[in-house]
C-alpha cells in the first residue's frame, strides 16, 4: 500500500512539473515577442527618439554636451566650397566656445543639427550687385548710396521703356499698313513695279526695325534684373536698419517680405539652420554664430553690437557683455 501511494505521488509530481515547464515556455515566448516588438519600434523610430533625447537633455542640462551639426542642403551657387563653409562654421563655434571654455559644438557628418545653404532671390541679388561693382554695407550710408544708384538706374530704365513703347507702337502701325497694302495688291493680281519695290523696301525696313526693337527689349530685361537686385537689397536694409521709409516695388514681380540672412528652426522633425544670404566670409561667420546661439537656446539681446542682437549690423566677431551674460545664464557658467 505504501509503495502504491509513493508511485502515485511521483506520477502526480511529474504531471505538475510538466505543467510548470509548459507554463514557463509560454511566458518566455511572450517575453521574447514583446522584446522583439520593442526592438523593432526603437529601430523604426530611432531618429525621432534620438532627437527627443537630445532636446530633452538640452532642456534639462544645457551645454552639458556638444551640439552635433552637419551640412544639409548645400547650394554651390553661393560660390563657397564645403571646406570653406565648414571653416566659417568652425570660426563661428569658437566665438562661443573660447569664452565658455567648453566644446559647445561639434561637426559630425550625420549630426542632428542640419545647416543648409538655401539660394534664393536674396543671395541672387547680392551676387548680381557684385557683378555691377556694387558692394552693400549694413548702415545708413550704404542705404543712401544704394538709393542714389537705384534712382539713377530706375530713371534710365523708365527712359528706355518709354523709347521701347514708342517704337513698338510705331512699328505695329507701319506693319499693319504694310500688310493691308500687300493684301490689297494681291487681291488685284499684283502691284506695279515701283509699288512692288516700295513694298519690298518697307519690308526690309520693318525687319531692321524689329531687330533694333529686340535689342532694346534685351537691354530692358537686363536693366529689370539690375533694378530688382537693388530693390531687394534696399528693402533688406530698410528692414534691418528699421528705417522709417516706404519699401520699394520690384519691376514685374511681387515684392518679397522675407529678408532674413539666416534662421534657426526646431520642431518635431529636428533642428535646422537655414543660411540665405551673405556677401563676405566675415558676414557668414557672424550669421552662423548668431544662429548657433539660438541653437544653444539663447534669445535676442538689446546691444546692437552683440552677436545675439536681432539684426546683423555690426562687424565684430567677439561676444559683448550682453552675449556673455546670456551665455553664462544659459550654461550655468
Amino acid at each position: 500500500m505504501v509503495a502504491v501511494r509513493l508511485v502515485a505521488a511521483v506520477e502526480v509530481a511529474a504531471v505538475e512539473v510538466g505543467s510548470i515547464h509548459m507554463h514557463l515556455t509560454k511566458r518566455a515566448l511572450a517575453t521574447i515577442f514583446i522584446l522583439a516588438v520593442i526592438g523593432a519600434t526603437i529601430f523604426i523610430f530611432r531618429g525621432k527618439i534620438e532627437r527627443f533625447s537630445t532636446r530633452f537633455e538640452k532642456h534639462l542640462s544645457p551645454c552639458s554636451s556638444s551640439i552635433k551639426y552637419s551640412i544639409g542642403i548645400f547650394d554651390s551657387r553661393f560660390g563657397i566650397s564645403k571646406d570653406g563653409f565648414l571653416n566659417a562654421a568652425a570660426k563661428a563655434e569658437k566665438i562661443w566656445e573660447d569664452p565658455a571654455g567648453k566644446n559647445l559644438f561639434e561637426y559630425v557628418p550625420n549630426g542632428n543639427l542640419k545647416i543648409n545653404l538655401v539660394y534664393d532671390l536674396r543671395q541672387e541679388a547680392t551676387d548680381k550687385l557684385k557683378t555691377l561693382g556694387i558692394t552693400v554695407g549694413n548702415d545708413k550710408a550704404s542705404y543712401n548710396n544704394l538709393k542714389s544708384k537705384y534712382d539713377a538706374m530706375h530713371a534710365e530704365y523708365t527712359r528706355q521703356q518709354s523709347t521701347y513703347d514708342t517704337r513698338v507702337a510705331a512699328y505695329q502701325t507701319r506693319e499693319n499698313t504694310y500688310e493691308t497694302a500687300v493684301a490689297d495688291w494681291n487681291k488685284r493680281g499684283g502691284a506695279p513695279r515701283d509699288t512692288y519695290d516700295q513694298l519690298n523696301a518697307e519690308k526690309a525696313s520693318l525687319s531692321a526695325e524689329a531687330v533694333a526693337i529686340k535689342a532694346i527689349e534685351t537691354k530692358l530685361n537686363t536693366e529689370v534684373v539690375n533694378v530688382n537686385a537693388l530693390v531687394i537689397s534696399l528693402n533688406r536694409l530698410v528692414v534691418e536698419l528699421n528705417l522709417k521709409v516706404d519699401q520699394f516695388n520690384e519691376i514685374g514681380k511681387a515684392n518679397s517680405a522675407e529678408f532674413e540672412e539666416g534662421v534657426y528652426k526646431s520642431d518635431a522633425s529636428g533642428e535646422e539652420i537655414d543660411i540665405y544670404q551673405f556677401d563676405t566670409n566675415a558676414r557668414l561667420v557672424r550669421v552662423l554664430a548668431h544662429e548657433l546661439g539660438h541653437a544653444l537656446g539663447l534669445e535676442h539681446v538689446s546691444d546692437p553690437k552683440a552677436i545675439m542682437y536681432e539684426l546683423n549690423e555690426s562687424t565684430n566677431e567677439k561676444l559683448t557683455a550682453d552675449d556673455l551674460a546670456a551665455l553664462k545664464t544659459r550654461c550655468g557658467l
